[in-house]
């Protein structure tokens, strides 16, 4: 082998020790701080979907079904809501339209008696306009309020995001923006009143002093800590028990 050859071994050697460090510690970090939820993001939405219509036909009739999608998914109910019966039907990546695709077979049949809903984040984060999400939770509401007439529906005010959260190389933020959050908000608490339907203002409990959500709240500037599931948890659970 020649000297040049040697060389150009040694390169790619270094190239692929290299790429492998940063697989791996980008890899760590993930698990890191995402911990037990670290594959939610993985899962086939699908599949999940049809897992929750199978394990609906077995649930206790008359229980709170939180309905939304990867923040609620992520949300240990027993944990978080102990003194609740309580079942998660929430599938990371949802928008407003997947919800709506599945609201019978993972919520509507498993009749529930209340309904705690979290959407929209996602839609932001592809640019469909507020009032194009509101329509569709109307229809949620709609088709809800038709097969269960005796159930109570939550809506949750769509959490801030905080675009400068470290390490921005795990943000989620992606195109969300305060601006359209708030937007989407104001038309949802309309929607309420037009629908009868409670409307839970968690938003401003997890903001900052300049409007994003609060550091400690957040672990890549979209989905919660400990922290901020325990502080949403204290302004839910008072509506719901």
């Amino acid at each position: 082998m020649t000297h040049y050859d040697k060389k150009i071994r040694n390169s790619v050697l270094a190239f692929v020790t290299a790429t492998a460090i940063i697989c791996i510690t980008v890899t760590a970090s993930y698990f890191a701080i995402y911990g037990p939820h670290a594959t939610t993001f993985l899962g086939n939405k699908d599949k999940k979907a049809a897992a929750y219509a199978n394990a609906g036909v077995d649930a206790t009739r008359g229980e709170i079904v939180f309905f939304g999608d990867s923040i609620t998914e992520m949300c240990n109910l027993k944990e978080y809501y102990p003194s609740l019966n309580a079942c998660n039907r929430g599938i990371s990546g949802d928008t407003t339209e997947d919800m709506l695709n599945r609201l019978k077979s993972n919520v509507i049949d498993v009749e529930p008696a209340k309904i705690v809903f979290l959407g929209g984040t996602n839609d932001i984060g592809k640019n469909i306009a507020p009032q194009d999400i509101v329509d569709n939770i109307k229809d949620i509401i709609r088709q809800t309020q038709e097969a269960l007439p005796n159930c109570k529906i939550y809506i949750q005010s769509v959490y801030p995001v905080n675009p400068v959260r470290k390490p921005t190389f795990f943000s989620q933020t992606g195109c969300r923006s305060n601006a359209a959050i708030d937007e989407l908000n104001l038309l949802l608490q309309d929607l309420c009143k037009q629908c009868d339907c409670a409307y839970i203002d968690v938003n401003s409990s997890l903001k900052d002093q300049d409007g994003n959500l609060k550091s400690e709240y957040s672990v890549d500037g979209l989905h919660l800590t400990k922290e901020g599931y325990i502080r949403v948890a204290s302004i839910i659970t008072p509506y719901i028990i």
